[in-house]
């Protein structure tokens, strides 16, 4: 049976899942990914509309992307057109905060790029993964609030 992981994305970044699930086919796969965003969501569907699960097959091959507004029962009394705009909305926000998150990403890539020109070490890491590709970026744990939310160049 296929392997399939149930990545969340979020205004955080991405939460892997590690261990995967595995299901028969693909309307399964679809099956799990509504149950788990509709528990994901219980009781504070407001604050998690624009979350995804981006679901992915054995290989890393994205399989689709599940909006958690688009299963979201508490919008039922909405009209058609209006419950599509509000799930474009959504979709627009998780796009624009992923955008903003890779430009994080990105800025302290440079930062590491720029420290590295000078001669100056900078380890970079967030939620405990490595950020950039020189070997003088490594691997680092989350320590505190700080690492744990969100973006933190580490100066050794």
């Amino acid at each position: 049976m296929p392997t399939y992981f149930f990545n969340l994305k979020n205004l955080d970044g991405t939460i892997y899942d590690p261990e995967g699930m595995d299901l028969p086919d693909e309307s399964a796969v679809r099956e799990h990914a509504r149950v788990v965003a509709c528990e994901l969501m219980q009781h504070r569907q407001p604050r998690t509309r624009y979350w995804r699960l981006d679901v992915r097959d054995r290989e890393g091959r994205t399989c689709f992307e599940l909006l958690f507004a688009a299963v979201d029962e508490s919008l039922g009394y909405l009209r058609p057109d209006l419950r599509n705009s509000l799930e474009r909305l959504c979709a627009n926000c998780a796009s624009l905060s992923e955008t903003i998150h890779a430009l994080k990403l990105t800025l302290l890539q440079i930062r590491g790029t720029i420290a590295r020109s000078e001669g100056t070490p900078y380890i970079v890491a967030v939620n405990g993964r490595e950020v950039g590709d020189g070997p003088e970026v490594k691997r680092v744990a989350s320590r505190g609030p700080a690492m744990g939310r969100g973006l933190q160049p580490r100066p050794i």
